[in-house]
C-alpha cells in the first residue's frame, strides 16, 4: 500500500493557518487529496496545531479552506475522526459548528447535507442549545434532512435539538418538506416536538401542509394533520382556494372525502372567484372521480346551484369545457337548474354553443328542447320592419341548425 504523504510547505501553512498557501497554489491534486501517512487533512492538521480556542482570524482559515472544499469537514482519518472529533478534544468543535461559509451553511447544514450522522450527533451533542439560521438557500439543517427524506438525521435534530428551527425556501417549513415524501414517522415527530401552529404556517402561495398533501394526494399526511388541528381544512391561500378546493381539482376522490368527513362544512368555503368544491371539480381534469363526491351527499345540495362572481353555476362550467371527459352529468341530476342564467345572461346551452362542443350540445338539446325556445331571457331586437320584434328567434335558429346537424349524422 501506498503511503501518502504532504508537501512540508503546505503541512506548515496548514498548522500556522496561512490560507495565502492555498488560495495563490496551483494544485495537481484537490484540497481534500492532500494527505499525512495517518490521513490526516489540512483541517485536522490546523484543529489540532491549535493552543487553544479558535479565534478570528484562525476562524477566517477555518471558513475559507471549507469554502474551498466543504468536503473537508466530514473527512475521516485512519482513526475515523473527523476535523471535528479533533476539535472536541482541543474545546474547539463549539467554535467550528458556529462558523458559516460564504452560503450562510454551518458545520450542521454541511454534515446533514452529505448525510453524515455521526458528524450530526457530535455536533448536536456539543451545542444542543444553538438556534440555527437559514443559510443563503433559505434553508435550515432540519429542513434539509427532511427534504432528503435523511429520517434518522432529522430524527437526531428533532430528538436532541432544544429548539430546532424548521424553516425552509419559498416560505416553507419542515413539515412541507415532510408532506412531499408522505413520511408519517417524520411528520409525527414535527408535530409531536415543534412547538406553536406549525400545522398553520404557509409558505409564499399561502399553502399549508394540508394544501400540498391535497395536491399530492397524500393520505398518510393528510390523516395526521387533521387530527393534530382541523381548522386547517378552513384555511385559504392567496387565490381563496381551500385544500378540498385543491383535492376536488386534482381528483384525489380518497383525500377529499378524508377532510369532508372531518370538516363538512368546509365545502361551504368559496375562493377569491366564488367557486365552491363542485365548481372546481367539474373543472378538473378528471371530474367524474370526484364530482360524485358531492352529488351523492344530499346535504351539498346547495353546490349544486351555486353561483361564481360571473353568474356560473357549476353546470356552466361543466358544458363550457371537455364535456366528453365526465360521465356523471350534472344535468341527470334532478335539482340542478338547467336553466340557470349567469351575468352574460347564457344558460348553460347558449355556455355550450359559444365553446362549439357539438357532442354536449346534442345532450343538453335532449334534456331541454322544450324549454330552449324560452323568449323569458332572450333579447328583442327590431328588424326592418320595428312593428314585428323578433321575440326569442335566434334561439329556435339555432335549434333547427342543430337539428339539421344532427339529422346528417
Amino acid at each position: 500500500m501506498t503511503t501518502t504523504c504532504m508537501d512540508r510547505n503546505l503541512y506548515n501553512a496548514a498548522a500556522k493557518g496561512t490560507i495565502t498557501d492555498f488560495k495563490d497554489h496551483s494544485f495537481e491534486r484537490p484540497l481534500d487529496a492532500l494527505l499525512t501517512p495517518n490521513k490526516n487533512t489540512i483541517l485536522h492538521i490546523f484543529i489540532t496545531a491549535l493552543e487553544n480556542r479558535i479565534e478570528s482570524t484562525e476562524n477566517n482559515f477555518v471558513r475559507d479552506i471549507l469554502n474551498m472544499c466543504p468536503s473537508l469537514l466530514c473527512q475521516v482519518n485512519v482513526k475515523d475522526e473527523t476535523p471535528l472529533h479533533v476539535a472536541a478534544r482541543v474545546e474547539a468543535v463549539r467554535d467550528m459548528l458556529r462558523m458559516v461559509n460564504k452560503e450562510k451553511d454551518t458545520a450542521l447544514h454541511e454534515a446533514v447535507r452529505y448525510n453524515h450522522l455521526e458528524v450530526t450527533k457530535l455536533l448536536i451533542k456539543e451545542d444542543p442549545d444553538f438556534s440555527y439560521t437559514v443559510n443563503d438557500a433559505g434553508e435550515t439543517p432540519l429542513y434539509i434532512a427532511v427534504e432528503r427524506n435523511y429520517e434518522k438525521l432529522a430524527k437526531e435534530i428533532l430528538l436532541n435539538c432544544k429548539s430546532p428551527a424548521y424553516d425552509g425556501p419559498l416560505g416553507r417549513t419542515a413539515l412541507h418538506a415532510a408532506i412531499i415524501w408522505d413520511n408519517r414517522e417524520t411528520t409525527e415527530k414535527i408535530l409531536k416536538i415543534i412547538e406553536g401552529a406549525i400545522t398553520k404556517k404557509v409558505d409564499q402561495e399561502g399553502w399549508t401542509p394540508l394544501h400540498l398533501a391535497a395536491y399530492l394526494d397524500q393520505s398518510n399526511s393528510t390523516e395526521l394533520l387533521l387530527e393534530h388541528d382541523s381548522q386547517v381544512a378552513y384555511m385559504k391561500d392567496k387565490e381563496g382556494r381551500t385544500p378540498v378546493h385543491i383535492a376536488a381539482h386534482r381528483a384525489n376522490k380518497q383525500l377529499m372525502k378524508m377532510i369532508i368527513d372531518r370538516c363538512p362544512d368546509c365545502c361551504e368555503l368559496v375562493d377569491n372567484r366564488g367557486w365552491n368544491a363542485l365548481h372546481f371539480a367539474v373543472e378538473g381534469n378528471w371530474p367524474d372521480s370526484v364530482v360524485g363526491v358531492i352529488l351523492e351527499n344530499s346535504s351539498f345540495s346547495n353546490l349544486l346551484n351555486e353561483k361564481d362572481d360571473e353568474g356560473n353555476t357549476p353546470l356552466h362550467h361543466q358544458y363550457s369545457r371537455c364535456f366528453e371527459k365526465a360521465k356523471k352529468n350534472l344535468m341527470d341530476h334532478p335539482r340542478v337548474d338547467k336553466m340557470a342564467f349567469n351575468k352574460n345572461n347564457h344558460n348553460a346551452y347558449q355556455v355550450t354553443l359559444t365553446s362549439a362542443k357539438l357532442s354536449a350540445i346534442e345532450d343538453i338539446y335532449l334534456v331541454l328542447w322544450v324549454e330552449l325556445d324560452r323568449p323569458g331571457h332572450c333579447a328583442i331586437s327590431m328588424q326592418c320592419d320595428r312593428f314585428k320584434p323578433d321575440v326569442g328567434l335566434q334561439p329556435m335558429i339555432e335549434i333547427s341548425l342543430l337539428l339539421s346537424a344532427l339529422s346528417l349524422d
